[in-house]
């Protein structure tokens, strides 16, 4: 049987031209999306200039957050755990020339001297005790020990006297009556003030979230003008920009601030926010037995909406029909990160610039910088506040510098400088900082220091470990000042060892609140003998001293 087998001749596929249609517009739509996104496309200045405000603002809030995380971090076993202490000065050295025998033989003395310090804090039960003792040529001179709870405070010169002096705040009135003096029921610990005054990140941003959009919707498109072609450029760094100018009328500027200060006066989340903390801090300290004088909340917020009242008024008078703006320019890299920004008056004629605040912000690659500055608008060169900041992170190194400046005039009132490097393997941390510091006022010549401190710290779970010279050069040292001083820190802090509060017994302690004249001619006796035999085992200390 004969079959016969059709063979149709193949037909171009009609769909390929529809795939490649359809590829060619996602690469188009997609090229169009990242345009907008990227280059900014068919945005306003407007919409340009508000979105660089939040992308910023978010980038702000993440490395605070970071930061914040890490202090934490490093924060919590001293939170968490009984942590004990030991920190050793030796090596004290005092470079000077001093006429005086006396007190040279006593910076000689010093070099073979040695401070140590012992302390146990348990921050979870508050309690603390340590000592410290004073070592002079590799013999124990003299200890004072101490101890402290919630409600306790003791001490004790074990070679002059054996029993502890303490005060109970249970005899508060007593103390009061004997001494004059006002105590609290207990000692508050740091840990409690900052718990009371902490604030929750997504509750600070849902209170000011509002503010910013209300900013945003102030803003007209007539007070926002933009130049693409800008360029960056600090400390060596350079980058493309776009430079966008926002202006404020004198009008403009009012209104902004009237409708701020209008809302913010009728904001119970705000108000709630700020009178918690400070109604936490007022009750923690008026339970403890501290002077308050509290303020009801309906006082509080009577005051909080006078000051708005006050503010309110303020802006409404003002008015002087000037034609002078506030400007604010803003430079802008292509991931809407605001670079640098300048906020200044404009003078009548819009011409003058007399800046007030500005501010350097980026972080390119391994480069951080950091700049900020308040200026006196009437002498912006010679009149400001500003710190900078500057490292470059790679590997675990960490190179950088550093700088506070206080300038009223030509001459800094602070001008303080580090330079510093930092170095990171595994749970070692060594670093070294140079350091001088110009201080100076109207009254008296500039003092000038300078110096540098090194660190090694390493970490365990267990604890941490470190070791520190710290050297000072008096860079303008007269005749009766030192040239320099330098000394050597070492500390041991071991976690989780648990510590013991000596219990007050009539033994071994003696209570401030009813010591009578009797105990206290017993102290006098006791410690003169002891000082007595504390002179005769140390007569050829006391001798140097003693002779020309």
């Amino acid at each position: 049987m004969e079959t016969t087998t059709n063979v149709n001749p193949p037909r171009k596929s009609s769909k390929k031209p529809l795939l490649i249609a359809g590829a060619a517009a996602v690469v188009i739509l997609g090229g169009l999306g990242t345009a907008y996104a990227k280059f900014d496309l068919f945005k306003s200045a407007k919409t340009i200039y508000l979105q660089s405000e939040a992308e910023s603002m978010m980038k702000f809030s993440s490395n605070v957050s970071k930061a914040y995380g890490e202090y934490e971090e490093y924060m919590k076993p001293y939170l968490e755990k009984p942590v004990h202490s030991t920190t050793e000065l030796s090596d004290i050295a005092i470079d000077a020339t001093i006429p005086d025998p006396q007190a040279q033989k006593i910076l000689d003395l010093l070099k073979s001297a040695k401070v140590v310090m012992q302390s146990n804090i348990d921050e979870q039960k508050h309690q603390q005790q340590g000592n410290l003792e004073v070592h002079l040529k590799d013999k124990k001179l003299a200890t004072i020990e101490y101890f402290m709870n919630d409600s306790q405070f003791g001490f004790r010169l074990p070679d002059f006297y054996s029993k502890y002096g303490y005060m109970d705040l249970k005899d508060r009135d007593a103390l009061k009556q004997k001494y004059g003096q006002e105590m609290p029921k207990r000692f508050l610990t740091y840990r409690e003030l900052m718990e009371a005054v902490r604030f929750n990140q997504d509750e600070v941003k849902s209170v000011l979230t509002p503010y910013a959009l209300l900013y945003a919707d102030s803003i007209k498109d007539t007070q926002v003008a933009i130049n693409k072609d800008a360029s960056f450029s600090e400390e060596g760094f350079k980058e493309s920009a776009r430079e966008i100018t926002v202006t404020f009328t004198e009008e403009e500027a009012k209104a902004l601030a009237t409708k701020l200060a209008e809302k913010a006066k009728a904001d119970t989340k705000l108000f709630d926010l700020i009178y918690t903390r400070y109604h936490n801090v007022a009750t923690l300290m008026a339970d403890s037995g501290y002077v308050v004088d509290e303020v009801s909340k309906e006082e509080f917020k009577k005051d909080y909406d006078q000051g708005f009242d006050d503010l309110l008024k303020d802006i409404s008078d003002s008015s002087t029909a000037s034609k002078e703006q506030v400007k604010m320019v803003v430079l802008v890299d292509g991931d809407h990160q605001i670079l640098s920004r300048k906020l200044m008056f404009t003078g009548e004629d819009n011409k003058q610039e007399n800046l007030f605040f500005s501010s350097t912000a980026y972080q390119k690659g391994a480069d951080s910088y950091y700049r900020f500055a308040i200026h006196n608008p009437e002498d912006p060169k010679n009149g400001e506040v500003s710190y900078t900041y500057k490292a470059t992170e790679q590997s675990g190194k960490t190179n950088g510098k550093l700088n506070l400046l206080v300038k009223e005039n030509e001459q800094p009132a602070l001008d303080l400088s580090t330079t510093f490097e930092t170095v990171k393997e595994g749970k070692k941390v060594d670093g070294k900082y140079d350091f001088a510091v110009v201080l100076a006022d109207e009254y008296s010549e500039p003092i000038a220091l300078s110096g540098n401190v090194t660190v090694s710290e390493t970490s365990t779970d267990a604890g941490r470990d470190s070791d520190a010279s710290v050297k000072i050069n008096f860079d303008q040292a007269t005749p009766d000042m030192p040239k320099g001083i330098s000394l050597k820190m070492k500390s041991k802090q071991e976690f989780g060892k648990a510590l013991e509060i000596p219990s007050m017994t009539a033994d071994n302690a003696l209570n401030l609140a009813t010591m009578t004249d009797e105990q206290m001619m017993e102290v006098q006796q006791e410690a003169g003998a002891a000082a007595e035999k504390f002179m005769a085992e140390n007569a050829e200390l006391v001798q140097q001293f003693m002779m020309p």
